[in-house]
């Protein structure tokens, strides 16, 4: 299992790709799944491994019974992109994904467990600085029982 940490500021090219950085790429090999957030604008990249735990999860959905689920399975599985690395570590993106995330050139990859996110800069300081909050973390924590 990969896990993911650390903020990586990156810039998206004339053909809307951003370099892995070296110790991101050391972790994934292959295809590498990217999805669009469900409670966020912004992507999630899951390496391989990672995106078969999902698709186990998302099959194991009544999707014949309840329109919720088939709707989520849908929408995660109709808009995300499959990719391989190339030798520099480049990472393509469609405009629909570049249009979810509202990204522009300036973007940040931010490490999340097991997955990495890609936000635009403008939206990822907004974002950090809202969870500079103290009060807004402990609350997270009491709520989720996370002891650390």
């Amino acid at each position: 299992m990969n896990y993911f940490v650390g903020e990586y500021a990156r810039q998206l090219d004339d053909r809307s790709r951003f370099i892995l950085p070296a110790k991101i790429r050391e972790k994934l090999s292959g295809t590498i799944f990217i999805a669009r957030s469900p409670v966020e604008h912004c992507l999630n990249l899951y390496s391989e491994e990672e995106w078969e735990v999902i698709a186990e999860k998302v099959r194991a959905l009544p999707t014949g019974m309840d329109k919720n689920a088939a709707l989520f399975q849908r929408r995660l599985f109709g808009t995300a992109l499959c990719v391989e690395l190339d030798k520099q570590g480049r990472v393509p993106l469609t405009q629909a994904l570049i249009d979810y995330a509202k990204l522009k050139k300036d973007i940040m990859l931010v490490g999340s467990n097991t997955k990495l996110e890609i936000w635009d800069m403008d939206e990822w300081n907004q974002m950090s600085a809202a969870c500079d909050d103290e009060e807004f973390i402990l609350e997270g924590i009491r709520k989720y029982n996370i002891n650390i």
